[in-house]
Formats: C-alpha cells, structure tokens, sequence
C-alpha cells in the first residue's frame, strides 16, 4: 500500500549552525522563515514557552514540516533568499545542515552554481519521508530526519528519542554491522506516547491522560495519577443533554404555536381587508356558494407545490399564472394578482360574484378565488392547448429558423372559427351579462385554445364592470403596448370600442402571423397597423399574410376580414363596430365558408356519380 500524499515529518535542526549563518541567533523563529514551519508548531514541539523566548546555542530543535508523498519520491520544499556569499554547497552543507544536496539545489532551480545573484530567491528541496504501511500497522505516526553528528551511535541516537535500535536499523536499511557518519541522514520512527528525555533535548508526545516519565529507562509516558470520574461525568452530562433537549423541545413548540397563531392573525386581517366576508355573503345570498369557492392559502400552496417554477404557465401584465391540481384531481389554473386598488374591492368582490355565475363555453371560467393573500389569488379552469399567441407566433419562429417551408398550425378554417368564437365572447360580457363588463386587455396571449382549437377568452379578473355610461375613467393607462386604444391611451376613457380595437389587432394577427410590435422588423413595418393599412390601401396586402392564409382562403374572405379589422383599428371611436356587430359579420363569413365547403363536396359527390353512371 502507498503511503498517503502529505504527512506530518519533523527535521532536527541544529540552531547554532543554522542561526549563525543568518546573523539571528538565538531567535525562536528563524525554522520558520528557511523551513516552511509554523513558529506555534515549533514552539509546541520542543516544549518552548513562546516564540519570543531566546534559545541557547547549542540546542537541537525539532522542526515539524509537511512532507509531500507520491509513490516513491518524497520532498518538501521551501522558499530561500540569496545572500552575499551564498553557493549551493554553502546552502546544502551549512545552511540546511545536509538535508538537501548540491545536486537537488542544482535541479530544483534554473540558475547556475557561479551565478547566482544576491536577492534572488531559489526552491530549496528538502528530504523528508512519510511512514510505510507496515510503519503506520506499528504505531508510527511521524518520520525524524535527523542529521548524524560525530560520536553518535544507533544506541545513542534511540536513546535521544525514546525509540529501539531496531526500528530505527528497520527505517534506514541498515544493519548493527552498518557504521553511521557525521551529516549522515537517519530516519527516525516516532510513535505517539513515546517519548525522550535527555540533557540535550527534550521531545515527547503522550495522549491525554498521560504524563511524561523521564526516570524510566526508554523514557515513556506514565499515567497522570488523577482518577477520572468517568461516571459522575457521564451522568451530568445525560442530565444536562436530557435538560438542553427539552428547553428545545418546548421552545420548538411554543415557536410553531406562535408562528401559526400570528399567521392565522394575518390570514383572518388579509381576508377581511380583501372583501372575504363580503363575498361570502354575497355568494349566499344569490346561491352561487357550490359555483365559486373560496380557497385557503394552504390549499393552493398544496395545489402549486408552494408555486413551484415547474407548475409555471404564464405571465402577463396583470399577474403570474400557475398549474395546479385540487384534491380531487382537478386541473386548474392559479393565477397571482400583482396587485389591487384596495379602494376598489367592493367592485372586485362583485365582479368575482359576477364572473363565478357566468358560463360561456368560450369564456375562460372562474372557478374561485383566495383572500387570505396580500393580493388575491384566482383559480379558473385550465386550458391545455395553450395560446393564441403561441399557435401564431412562437411556432412561426421555430419555422423560420429551422428555415423550413413548412406552414403554421393553424388553417385558415380554424381561424375564422377562432375570430368568431372570440368576438360573440366578448360580445357577450359587452351587452348580455347582467352587468356590462370590458375585459380591458383583449390579446392573443389571453386567448387559450383547447385541444380542438376552440377558443376561450381569458383574464377577465381585471376586468372592470362598468356602470350605465359604458365608460370608465382611469388615471393609470392600463392594458399591452401594441393593442391600446389610441383614443384610450389620449383621454384615458376606457369604453366598449377600446376592446373593439384591441380585438381589431388580433385580428390582424391572424391574418399576417404576425406581431403588433417587433423591433427586429425593418422601420416602416415595425407597428402591424401602420403597414397593414398601408399595404391595404396599395392593394398589397400579399405581401404580409400568412403563408397559409394566403394558400387556404378565398381573395374575398380574406378581403372581408382585413375590411373588418380596419374598421376596428378606426382611430375615432365612433365609428368603430360594436362587438356584437363583429360578432355578427364573422359569423356571416363563416356560414358563407361553410356553404361554400358543402357546395364543394355536393359537386365532388355528383362528380363521382357521374363517372360511375357513365
């Protein structure tokens, strides 16, 4: 087995040699300049005070360093500044006292023995090693580099250690036949709890509990003589554990009793600020209470997964909408007001009435709402096809860079349909509802479709029920750039012919495929408007539709719904159609489409009869 990549070694250190030679004799820190060490390591090691306490000469001082181990090669190397009269053989043989080589300096660095400059600073290697594996199975923890002076013996030196002969024959290959020389480097195997004490030097390791016993021969360590109370400890320390678990039991308790009592505090003043007792009256009072529900924050948290940005679908101008799922398994769509007039809640109660009751299979249909919020929360169906927008635009785009001439998804059939659907939606919540509402922000990103392609109008919770006037004064401009009103955008009067416009753009979409704003278009063609009536009135109108509208639909369809879409766009009101005159004209374009499609297959039956016949 290899022994690992970095351990802890030691290398003795003769400090008159080395302190001499630095002019700094006698300072505790010098190791820790020329061997990489840390001077609290050394001061540790050799038993010293303080790294401020002077050293006599003569004294040998244990330097712990860390040696890098790979495979076989062993090294730790340390920084050096050059001095005046510096050579690699002075370096190796007196500065670091032989535990480096000419050779090894010569290697390490890139200048020459005769030219090194003074100041410069070279890579000194120094030899140390790491334990064996069979070592580390012995209890050796550590490896000595220890420097053989004259008169030392193998006896003498395990002696100064605390450590047998054999070990140390064992780490340095050797034999008891084997003479040893001065600056002969000798590994020494230190274990801890052996220990050395000696005149010269003083070094020992020995695990909590134990004392040094400097009287026994081979110098190991000794119990400390105080007998632990290992029991009296154990149970003051269950007491203590048992009496800290219950402060933070009951703490945790109290906590969570606080919390959810403050929360429901919060919930009960949200729910009342947001008109909840109000709405519930008002849903008992009119019978609607198993048509609309009113949800607990909890209950959508759970239905959202804590509105996770997995279940996110959309974001609009007015909140964010989320897919969630009720206990009974029910799809549904949540959706995260940004905010509401709190001036304004009575009307929003009573729209939420409204809304709840009404039930139009192409209209988006609320299924109830949260007060327990900073803002209410909406839950309407879900719709699985997604938008409009989506069907129109987005896969145009994946068209266009794929660079295929393939066409949209959606025909020309399933457009008229989409149109006429949207236009008697809207035509309904204009003038059959019990209460005129305006949606405020018809789009093609608030019409969703089904998995049939039939629409259903969206975002009505913004919308404002209006009084008798049909017109309602803002003092914020509200609504998507690219299908304001202009009128509206000017006097801030919203009124039934401001959906009528913005319904006037879908239309357009429609037509063209493509969006009422896109500054990646050249100037002139950036607002749809603008260059759809330009077109329109040269008689170009080719140039901008759709590629399959242009292939599926008759020249005097598609006439008919750009003459009805600039009739919408009218920059003065007035002369706008209503809705429910939309809704009519379309209806009239899609009956003549489908007659059209029945007088085709009727000629194409005949047809075949009479080649039959013949």
């Amino acid at each position: 087995m290899e022994p690992p990549y970095s351990l802890c070694t030691y290398l003795s250190i003769w400090l008159m040699i080395l302190c001499n030679f630095l002019h700094d004799l006698q300072q505790s820190n010098c190791q820790q300049t020329y061997l990489g060490s840390e001077a609290s390591s050394i001061t540790l090691i050799n038993k010293i005070s303080s790294t401020d306490e002077k050293l006599p000469t003569d004294k040998l001082v244990i330097v712990p360093i860390s040696c890098s181990c790979a495979a076989s090669i062993y090294q730790h190397s340390t920084p050096y500044t050059i001095k005046a009269n510096d050579t690699y053989f002075k370096l190796a043989r007196y500065t670091y006292q032989g535990l480096t080589t000419c050779q090894a300096l010569l290697g390490q660095n890139y200048f020459d023995a005769p030219n090194i400059t003074i100041g410069a600073q070279v890579m000194i290697p120094l030899r140390c090693a790491c334990p064996t594996a069979k070592q580390i199975d012995n209890g050796v923890s550590y490896l000595l580099a220890y420097m053989a002076t004259k008169g030392d013996t193998i006896s003498s030196i395990g002696h100064k250690f605390g450590v047998d002969q054999q070990s140390i024959l064992e780490a340095n290959m050797l034999s008891k036949a084997d003479s040893i020389f001065p600056f002969a480097p000798l590994l020494i195997p230190l274990k801890n709890g052996s220990c050395s004490a000696n005149p010269e030097n003083f070094f020992c390791h020995c695990k909590n509990g134990f004392l040094v016993d400097g009287k026994l021969e081979g110098l190991h360590c000794k119990p400390d003589g105080k007998k632990f109370p290992v029991k009296l400890v154990a149970l003051l320390g269950l007491g203590i554990g048992l009496g800290f678990l219950s402060v933070v039991v009951v703490g945790c308790y109290l906590y969570r009793f606080f919390k959810d009592k403050r929360n429901r505090m919060l919930k009960e003043k949200l729910f009342k600020q947001n008109g909840g007792y109000l709405l519930q009256q008002q849903l008992s009072s009119c019978g609607s209470s198993e048509r609309a529900k009113v949800f607990t924050a909890d209950e959508l948290q759970r239905a959202t997964d804590n509105y996770n940005q997995s279940r996110f679908l959309g974001q609009g101008g007015f909140g964010t909408v989320y897919k969630g799922m009720l206990p009974d398994g029910s799809i549904v769509a949540v959706k995260r007001s940004k905010e509401i007039d709190k001036t304004q809640i009575h009307q929003f109660i009573n729209e939420v009435v409204i809304l709840s009751q009404i039930n139009h299979r192409h209209i988006v249909k609320l299924l109830g709402c949260c007060l327990e919020t900073e803002v209410p929360v909406l839950v309407y169906e879900y719709i699985s096809s997604g938008t409009l927008s989506h069907h129109i635009h987005d896969h145009q785009q994946q068209q266009e860079q794929k660079q295929k001439q393939e066409l949209s998804s959606l025909s020309w059939e399933n457009r008229v349909r989409v149109a006429c659907e949207v236009a008697g939606a809207v035509a309904y919540m204009h003038s059959s509802a019990s209460i005129p509402i305006f949606h405020r922000d018809i789009k093609s990103s608030n019409i969703l479709l089904d998995d049939k392609f039939s629409a259903k109008v969206s975002d009505f919770g913004i919308s404002r029920s209006i009084p008798n006037d049909k017109t309602h004064l803002t003092t914020t401009i509200q609504g998507t750039f690219g299908y304001l009103d202009p009128e509206y955008f000017q006097s801030s009067q919203f009124t039934d012919k401001s959906d009528v416009y913005s319904f006037g753009v879908v239309l357009l979409e429609l037509l063209t495929g493509k969006k009422p704003i896109c500054f990646a278009r050249v100037e002139e063609e950036r607002n749809l408007v603008a260059c759809f009536i330009s077109l329109a009135k040269e008689n170009q109108l080719l140039e901008i539709l759709d590629a399959r509208v242009a292939k599926e639909a008759r020249e005097e369809d598609i006439g008919a719904m750009a003459e009805l879409a600039m009739r919408c766009l009218r920059l003065n009101s007035k002369k706008r159609p209503t809705m429910k005159q939309v809704s009519m004209e379309l209806e009239g374009l899609r009956r003549s489409q489908r007659c059209l499609e029945m007088c085709q297959l009727d000629a194409c039956i005949m047809h075949t009869i009479l080649f039959c016949h013949i």
